[in-house]
């Protein structure tokens, strides 16, 4: 797992980022369009039964089972008929490994082994990692003994890396770009890091396997909990979701359908996901090593090689300086129109820099190709039962909800 991008530095972390970068343009992504489309499907024929009669629902355990779905499925093209099988080992060994608690966190980061076993520490996340690590092992023995057969998903855009030339971005990827804080310098200053002669473009299998356990994982928690808090605003925000209802309405082509071009540049959509990312960015704070010695401008403070720095995410989305009023939901904010206003560097939930997400596109895809299809047949509600304000689960890592309780009912 020491290999994966979030954990490499230095050159190592150049090389595999290099190596890596193509998987995730817009043109990558838009050939997973209809395996997500596929999933979305399923997720909506199980959203019906609860729709017909009006129930409240915790959006976030239904959205964690979409996500697993579509990451099983354009990952490892493996489907879970996790709507269905409520005990599948995918989602099983998602939840355990994402459900220990803090204070066994700490005491794994501070003990040794042998103290840990003595104590019955060893949790069960340990076991989720190894049966994904098996999982993602045996597939790749299977894909060797049966190269003949093509697969379109991520495990076999690691496996064919070094076969890829193709680096150039896509014309449809300036369109999110803002959500990385990208323009033409920062666009310099990437092009600048990864600007290393890689001898072997070639990934060994404990590369493969330490980006494709990110991918699941990362990709698996956060963009249901994305899902998860957008639902809830548009819950308690109804004239917000009725805009997005008719934008999303007058990009339907004759099959009913959105193109995948199209869906990237809808811009209340956007704004809607932005304004969400905003005010409850599921990473809690964004950490970077310093290389070099550098000052920081008129403050008298000077970084030196080795130290780290955190930058607080909610204190600069929540901070009036940056943002007039706010908590409140207002996606207005990230309207073309108003979206220079933002100072650059204040909205960060994907981070920014080189070593910004490398998956930020797959879960912008992800998330509103759901919203925009689900808002276009259901409408949530708030309820009694809705928690206002949320209550929030003790983590180190992300920001979830401990339930998130809404009112589903189909559009007439």
């Amino acid at each position: 797992m020491s290999r994966n991008l979030a954990q490499l530095n230095g050159d190592d972390w150049k090389r595999v980022r290099s190596i890596v970068s193509p998987t995730f343009t817009s043109g990558k992504m838009k050939k997973m369009y209809p395996r997500i489309r596929e999933c979305l499907t399923d997720f909506m024929n199980h959203l019906e039964g609860f729709a017909a009669k009006k129930e409240e629902v915790n959006v976030k355990d239904l959205y964690g089972n979409y996500t697993m779905d579509v990451i099983a499925t354009c990952a490892f093209a493996t489907k879970t008929n996790v709507h269905k099988e409520l005990d599948n080992p995918f989602v099983v060994n998602a939840r355990i490994a994402f459900n220990t608690s803090p204070v066994k966190r700490i005491a794994q980061m501070m003990l040794p082994g042998f103290v840990q076993k003595r104590l019955g520490l060893v949790n069960s996340s340990t076991s989720a990692q190894q049966f994904f690590l098996g999982s993602i092992r045996q597939i790749l023995e299977n894909r060797r003994q049966n190269q003949s057969k093509k697969y379109n998903d991520f495990l076999q855009l690691l496996i064919d890396v070094e076969k890829e030339n193709d680096i150039t971005r896509d014309e449809n990827d300036v369109n999110e770009s803002h959500h990385v804080n990208e323009g033409e310098e920062e666009l310099a200053v990437e092009r600048k890091a990864l600007n290393i002669n890689v001898v072997n473009k070639h990934l060994t299998e404990n590369e493969i396997l330490a980006q494709a356990m990110v991918f699941l994982l990362a990709g698996y928690e956060t963009t249901g909990t994305l899902l998860s808090f957008c639902t809830y605003e548009l819950a308690l925000n109804p004239h917000v979701q009725e805009i997005l209802h008719k934008e999303v309405n007058s990009a339907i082509d004759s099959n009913g359908e959105i193109d995948y071009d199209l869906l990237s540049r809808l811009p209340y959509l956007d704004a809607v996901i932005s304004e969400t990312l905003r005010l409850h960015s599921p990473a809690q704070r964004l950490s970077r090593l310093s290389t070099t010695d550098y000052k920081l401008g008129d403050t008298g403070i000077t970084l030196h090689p080795g130290q780290q720095i955190d930058f607080p995410i909610y204190a600069i989305h929540t901070s009036e300086e940056n943002y007039p009023h706010p908590f409140q939901f207002n996606p207005d904010r990230f309207m073309p129109e108003n979206r220079h206003k933002i100072t650059p560097y204040t909205y960060l939930p994907f981070g920014a820099g080189p070593r910004n997400c490398i998956g930020m596109r797959f879960a912008l895809l992800e998330a509103k190709l759901a919203l925009a299809n689900i808002i276009r047949k259901f409408t949530f509600f708030q309820t009694t039962r809705t928690d206002i304000p949320l209550r929030y689960k003790r983590s180190f890592a992300l920001t979830a909800p401990q339930r998130l309780i809404v009112g589903i009912e189909k559009r007439v």
